[in-house]
């Protein structure tokens, strides 16, 4: 069976250099690919603060309530922070081009935001609210890292 070849890459497969652009581009889907897997755990995460906010409310313990509603609140716009966060690419025209080890660096990053996500969905059903609250505080300084760091290349 022959594999479809999309007319661009033949085209670009006669251009110097367009296989490296193919590439990053490829890198880049992977990117986002990554983080919108994050933010599929973490809107999972959320469903599960849902679930002990139903059980506190119904132990009427409004102040447990309270921190689980604080803690989904948070988890939300975590979510919406790593869904919408940059892309690891550079504009075309910049002096500041992200080179291979400059992506490896922005990459780890991302592999870390899903290690740390994981670790709090695997976690919820045994963490009180601020415990949880916590974790996510360390997530959101790697992910804001990520994107000041990606800032010196825009």
């Amino acid at each position: 069976m022959r594999k479809f070849v999309n007319i661009f890459d033949k085209i670009g497969s006669f251009l110097p250099g367009y296989s490296g652009y193919a590439e990053r581009n490829n890198r880049r889907q992977s990117d986002k690919l990554l983080r919108e897997k994050i933010a599929t755990t973490l809107n999972s995460c959320e469903n599960l603060m849902s679930i002990k906010i139903r059980v506190s409310i119904q132990a009427n313990e409004n102040l447990k309530m309270t921190e689980n509603e604080e803690c989904r609140k948070k988890l939300n716009t975590l979510s919406s922070k790593v869904k919408y966060a940059p892309y690891g690419e550079s504009a075309f025209f910049s002096n500041n081009q992200l080179k291979e080890n400059e992506l490896l660096v922005i990459y780890q990053k991302d592999l870390t935001l899903l290690e740390k996500v994981n670790e709090i969905h695997t976690s919820i059903p045994d963490l009180d609210a601020k415990s949880i609250i916590k974790k996510i505080d360390d997530i959101e300084v790697i992910l804001n890292e990520r994107n000041e760091y990606l800032k010196e290349f825009k």
